[in-house]
């Protein structure tokens, strides 16, 4: 892919799709790579995925689905980043429960309605 191209949301929303529908989850790093995406270098609300990530969470809320973005993991902790603990409190009303236990209890509940959702 052309790195001067916007990537679309919905592009990247098939791919993590054709993810949770394969019960799997992939790291932010493969994601950038296989829509060439500039590297994340910790400044993640200036990166493309931040907002594209954004528009995705927006439409699952709106559809009262799982987010999509429950199957994007850090390869270091092997779970999401804060912004998606924000974006469910923020779009979900589910308040982020603070503890890294709680957090990872509240992130596998809903992966598994990722996995679980008939998606297209």
């Amino acid at each position: 892919m052309n790195a001067n191209a916007p990537i679309s949301p919905n592009a990247i929303g098939a791919v993590l799709e054709a993810t949770a529908r394969n019960h799997d989850v992939m790291n932010y790093g493969r994601l950038v790579e296989q829509f060439n995406l500039p590297p994340l270098d910790g400044a993640w609300s200036a990166h493309p995925l931040s907002s594209i990530f954004e528009v995705l969470d927006q439409e699952d809320a709106a559809a009262n689905r799982p987010f999509r973005t429950s199957v994007v993991v850090a390869v270091e902790t092997n779970t999401p980043g804060s912004g998606y603990f924000e974006a469910l409190e923020r779009l979900k009303n589910i308040p982020d429960p603070g503890t890294p236990a709680a957090r990872d209890a509240l992130w596998a509940g809903e992966l598994q309605a990722a996995h679980n959702y008939p998606w297209p």
